[in-house]
């Protein structure tokens, strides 16, 4: 059994995924299928119709990428290979929450509006999926960010 397929989703203040919000969070669950022919991983339930852009981040092991924020924007992270560490921050109340994402399950992170949000890769060669609601130069005006010596990891 692989490391990734012993990494299962967990937040701190657990729920389950489901299409459930907590702090305005929202885990959207997948699945995948597996036969003679190969591996399937799908997430059904993902409305993509508000994405106007993505991009994928294959992070170095041991770089914590973290804090950037938006007020407006919408963001939803997928882990396409190996697996992460995911956490947000509430910019107005400093609640933070913290997600594990991996590959063998297919959980699609929605982190909307009003949350810092930070990543490290759990795995060599792990690659997250990001999309957003907002082209390029919205997103450009709508960014935050605070260091690691601010908030703490």
């Amino acid at each position: 059994m692989s490391r990734c397929s012993l990494i299962s989703f967990v937040r701190v203040n657990l729920f389950n995924p489901r299409h459930q919000r907590s702090n305005n969070m929202k885990v959207i669950e997948g699945n995948l299928h597996s036969d003679e022919r190969g591996v399937v991983r799908f997430v059904n339930d993902f409305d993509m119709t508000q994405v106007k852009r993505m991009y994928c981040i294959e992070p170095k092991m041991g770089v914590i990428r973290a804090w950037q924020g938006h007020k407006k924007e919408t963001k939803w992270f997928y882990a396409a290979k190996g697996s992460f560490l995911v956490k947000t921050i509430e910019m107005s109340s400093l609640v933070k929450n913290d997600y594990l994402l991996n590959d063998t399950e297919s959980n699609v992170i929605e982190i909307p509006g009003g949350h810092y949000n930070g990543f490290e890769a759990l795995e060599e060669g792990s690659v997250l999926m990001v999309f957003s609601d907002f082209g390029l130069e919205e997103s450009k005006e709508d960014d935050f960010r605070e260091s690691l010596e601010n908030i703490q990891w």
